[in-house]
């Protein structure tokens, strides 16, 4: 997955009402994200891989432009994915080691929101768009779902983004990949513009921590 997955987009066919009602979703959407500085919120995890094995996390998530991101996680246990804008780390503590990765080469399903910081309009990275689907009911009251399908070639099948039309704050984002695993994360709490520092998304590597190249996805 690349970070052109940043969400949103496009218009597809859809009554009048309806199509007035995508578009201001979307536009919405992007004029919220494109007056942020930071970012900042509760999350939930849920994983499922290709055999329908389901894991979950939480934590809080923290954002900064310029594609800086702080991931971190408290349940099952203590886990840090952290972007000080140029190189990814990933670092559980309990099992001594640090992953590491360019920013441009990670693929990993925790970089959308990091980027969408950094996009004003994203109506182009899509092929095909559906208007809260009758398959997929909406995880929060009130929401709106819009399920996108990306133009490029890539081995996401769509992406599934629920947000609020009160104030336009992203509720859940849905990963399905072609496999079938997908990733989905559920926000609360969210807080914007903040004055987080930079400094919370640097890393230093703990001494005696062993350091490998690469994420993984």
């Amino acid at each position: 997955m690349s970070y052109l997955l940043a969400f949103l987009i496009a218009i597809a066919p859809q009554t009048t009402a309806k199509l007035g009602d995508f578009n201001g979703l979307i536009d919405g959407v992007q004029r919220s994200f494109a007056k942020m500085t930071d970012f900042e919120a509760d999350f939930i995890q849920k994983d499922q891989n290709p055999l329908n094995r389901n894991r979950q996390a939480s934590g809080h998530l923290y954002l900064m432009r310029p594609r800086k991101m702080r991931w971190e996680y408290k349940t099952p246990e203590d886990q840090y994915f952290i972007s000080d804008g140029k190189t990814v780390y990933f670092y559980v503590p309990s099992d001594h080691q640090v992953n590491r990765e360019a920013v441009k080469d990670t693929f990993d399903d925790r970089m959308p929101l990091m980027f969408l910081l950094g996009r004003s309009d994203l109506r182009n990275e899509f092929t095909r768009f559906e208007l809260n689907p009758a398959d997929e009911k909406p995880f929060l009251e009130g929401t709106q779902v819009v399920r996108m399908y990306p133009k490029r070639k890539t081995d996401i099948k769509d992406v599934v983004m629920e947000a609020d039309p009160a104030n336009y704050q992203i509720r859940r984002l849905l990963l399905r990949h072609n496999d079938g695993s997908r990733s989905e994360f559920i926000f609360s709490n969210i807080r914007v513009n903040t004055g987080l520092k930079a400094s919370m998304f640097d890393f230093t590597v703990p001494a005696g921590v062993q350091v490998v190249q690469g994420i993984g996805q």
